[in-house]
């Protein structure tokens, strides 16, 4: 399939290359273990997430407020996941 230029054809479009895209290149066991892998990694940044969350329930108000120095924009804002970590090693 060859692309042909007339002189019409502006220089934006002259030089433009045709992209195929596959639908979908996985099908078949290769699909069901890319399913199975993704699952697995949605679990563990599920539990790394809960993990995460447990950390901050476990640290008391006052620390918090201490430690952020009043740095914190607002009282019901999550702590972020650093700052979670920052905070525990230092309570």
């Amino acid at each position: 399939e060859k692309n042909y230029v007339t002189h019409d054809t502006p220089p934006s479009l002259q030089y433009r290359k045709k992209v195929h895209f596959r639908t979908n290149p996985y099908t078949g066991p290769q699909a069901a273990s890319i399913a199975r892998r993704n699952a697995r990694e949605r679990n563990r940044v599920k539990q790394v997430n809960d993990g995460f969350n447990a950390l901050r329930r476990h640290l008391p108000a006052s620390v918090v407020a201490a430690l952020s120095g009043g740095a914190r924009r607002g009282s019901g804002k999550k702590l972020s996941k650093v700052d979670t970590l920052r905070m525990v090693v230092e309570y």
